[in-house]
């Protein structure tokens, strides 16, 4: 150990410059919010023309702008999706609204009749329901929709108000989607990932709402499904509180793409689905947990460790100190370089220029992170790493 650490603050020493003094410190413990590898995974090389050569560069901050961190998006849906066959389209399918003006659009599957636009027949509990538009997959082409041949779409008249609404289709032949949109409804379902971006065989949490008239439906029930970029699919128990911890696999795949958290609701027959998404990499590299800042130089030397070879980037923001005592934001740095497995290093050169009047020691690196280019992944996350003077 003794010596792993000679080795760590030799290196140090070499690419801060002459002060040894500015030795490795540790970087302050992850709090909540953070992003830390627990584990290193062997993928193979990246393929593909990716740039080799190391860059660094910096900007200049305003310290009195304020910064602040991106908030979690809440998907909302005053909409479902039901998929039904040709005997119960014939025979009739339910359909429950909240509002005035509901659009209802039935699109065929692969394989199933095609449907005109008399074919579809809407009722009400006193007879045929007023339809105030009705249009044909031609017509919604036209108009530049992007919808399937042989789908139908009904917007209900405005005084066709909330109620139970039967579809019908004789014609029908196969299996069908069910699309029902109420653009007018006080009845929403909310769902949002408590973080943007999260790592292979992490735990994340899903908030989720059922709001009628802007408060908490009590009757609502849900369920949810994670759902891989390669289609791979889990369910999601959602508990009474309407949170679901959602465990994502150990092996995520090569797919590209988004990480959808799917979630159907219903409360007194009004039905809602909902979906949010999340980044998930695979953990390819992790900052070693040390540091050394040299306020000489305004270069702060970052130890990595890579499990798979790739091109690795790390960012940072330098606080500094200002006459009264408060640390702001005055310059933001960030650095790549193409790496082996196992140790290498990322500098982030901060510009001294940057320091405004009166601005210097103590310092601070926030908003740290690490991310792998080659394969588009946040890696690590730290907001505070720890005071350098």
């Amino acid at each position: 150990m003794k010596l792993a650490i000679a080795v760590l603050t030799s290196s140090l020493a070499l690419v801060l410059g002459s002060h040894a003094a500015h030795a490795a410190q540790p970087m302050r413990a992850p709090v909540s919010g953070d992003q830390v590898p627990a584990r290193l995974v062997a993928l193979p090389a990246p393929s593909g023309s990716i740039e080799r050569a190391p860059v660094s560069f910096a900007w200049k901050l305003d310290p009195n702008a304020e910064l602040s961190a991106p908030q979690p998006y809440v998907a909302q849906s005053r909409e479902y999706w039901q998929t039904v066959d040709a005997a119960e389209l014939q025979q009739g399918v339910s359909v429950k609204t909240s509002a005035p003006g509901a659009l209802i659009r039935v699109s065929p599957a692969r394989g199933a009749r095609a449907l005109d636009q008399n074919a579809l027949r809407i009722n009400d509990a006193s007879g045929t329901a007023r339809i105030e538009r009705l249009a044909s997959a031609k017509q919604l082409a036209d108009a530049g929709m992007d919808v399937q041949d042989g789908s139908v779409i009904a917007k209900l008249a405005p005084e066709e108000g909330a109620g139970v609404y039967t579809l019908r289709a004789t014609q029908a032949e196969g299996r069908y989607l069910v699309h029902v949109f109420e653009p007018q409804s006080s009845d929403v379902l909310n769902a949002a990932v408590d973080r943007q971006h999260a790592l292979a065989g992490d735990t994340v949490r899903v908030n989720i709402g059922f709001e009628r008239a802007g408060k908490r439906a009590q009757t609502a029930q849900a369920e949810g499904l994670l759902v891989a970029p390669d289609g791979r699919s889990w369910p999601v128990q959602v508990g009474r509180d309407g949170s679901a911890r959602v465990k994502l696999p150990a092996q995520v795949g090569n797919a590209k793409g988004l990480w959808e958290v799917q979630v159907f609701a219903s409360a007194d027959g009004i039905q809602r689905d909902v979906r949010t998404a999340v980044a998930v990499a695979a953990p390819t590299a992790r900052f070693k947990g040390q540091f050394a800042f040299n306020p000489a130089t305004m270069r702060m030397a970052l130890p990595v460790l890579a499990g798979s070879v790739g091109r690795y980037e790390a960012r940072g923001t330098l606080y500094a100190t200002a006459a009264d005592g408060q640390m702001r934001p005055v310059s933001q740095a960030h650095s790549a370089a193409w790496m082996k497995r196992g140790n290498g290093m990322l500098v982030l050169q901060f510009d001294r220029s940057h320091l405004p009047a009166g601005y210097g020691a103590p310092f601070e690196v926030r908003d740290l992170s690490l991310n792998d280019q080659a394969r588009m992944a946040p890696l690590e996350s730290r907001a505070r790493t720890g005071i350098a003077r």
